[in-house]
């Protein structure tokens, strides 16, 4: 708006400052003219006109600046109407991929409804046909428990018939039973005093296999016993070892350490492996030395392989350690 409103000041200027110097070259006219009058009276009059450059005056000047400034305000309204054109073209361009997209995204939602329509007819299809089975199959059913009744009923029937048949059978045959039912109960009686002697054989050497198989199994505990011990002390020498080796590579050596001195140190340790206390049970004489051990015991911190160790193996063996420091390298 304020570009406007110098533009529309330029063109009454460019009219005054016109107007202006024709007013100037009509008074320089008619000067000469009427002067040439007065001293040649008889003489033909000669017009003198001056040429003069516009761009030279301090006008000109004025109205060239001024043109240069419109020319630059001119080109910045043209740069800004290119970059607003070139942003429209960006805007149409980002509106036309978004148009498309939801254009693609549409048609993708059309694709996916029509094959949501065809799955629910697909499984309305299924449906019928799976009532259809359904049904045939009740029919089926429904024919097979009828003709299931009927053979139910022909066998009740047979059944009746056989049962009057067994029963009048079971009569003539409970005479004889009663009699052969004496003879094995003779039979029956010497066969369970037989039974029962052998049953009485095979209990004893149940309990004499029972026994003989309790001491082969104490035996075997307590080999495995003997050899879980055994284990046990060679694990613990063994960590006792690497606890002894890496507080020894922790120790920083005093200048004063000589050979034979020894610190007797008590280590207690959390399940963790990590060390919670320690303490001097017996000095070397000297308190740099003792102090040393000390401090490499806290530099190890924890032993991680204390941590693998079953609670009972730990509590009994790691939980508080006696160790000797005693270096094997000092001076003598």
């Amino acid at each position: 708006m304020k570009l406007f409103h110098q533009d529309s000041y330029a063109l009454p200027i460019v009219f005054a400052v016109t107007l202006h110097l024709l007013i100037i070259l009509s008074a320089i006219f008619v000067w000469d003219f009427t002067e040439a009058e007065e001293l040649k009276p008889k003489r033909a009059p000669i017009v003198q006109a001056t040429v003069i450059d516009i761009k030279q005056t301090v006008i000109g000047k004025r109205l060239e600046e001024e043109r240069k400034t419109q020319d630059k305000k001119a080109q910045a309204v043209a740069a800004q109407k290119a970059k607003a054109n070139a942003q429209k073209q960006r805007d149409d361009e980002r509106k036309a991929l978004e148009d498309k997209k939801k254009q693609l995204a549409l048609t993708k939602q059309k694709q996916e409804e029509a094959k949501r329509k065809a799955e629910q007819a697909r499984e309305k299809q299924q449906k019928l046909e799976a009532d259809k089975k359904q049904q045939q199959k009740d029919a089926e059913l429904k024919r097979q428990k009828e003709k299931q009744a009927l053979d139910a009923k022909k066998r009740k029937e047979a059944e009746q018939r056989k049962k009057a048949e067994a029963e009048k059978k079971r009569l003539e045959q409970q005479k004889k039973a009663e009699e052969e039912k004496k003879r094995n109960e003779a039979a029956r009686l010497a066969n369970e005093e037989k039974k029962r002697q052998e049953e009485l054989k095979r209990k004893q050497a149940e309990e004499k296999q029972k026994l003989a198989e309790q001491r082969a199994a104490q035996a075997l505990a307590e080999e495995e016993a003997r050899k879980r011990d055994v284990a046990e002390q060679q694990m613990v020498q063994s960590l006792s070892a690497l606890i002894n080796d890496r507080i020894a590579r922790a120790w920083i050596r005093p200048p004063n350490a000589r050979n034979n001195m020894k610190a007797q140190l008590k280590i207690f340790f959390l399940p963790t492996g990590e060390v919670s206390q320690v303490n001097i049970t017996k000095g070397s004489g000297d308190a740099l030395f003792d102090q040393r051990a000390v401090d490499a015991v806290k530099r190890v911190e924890r032993i991680e392989e204390l941590s693998d160790l079953d609670s009972y193996v730990f509590e009994r063996n790691f939980r508080q350690v006696d160790l000797i420091f005693n270096p094997q390298d000092l001076r003598h």
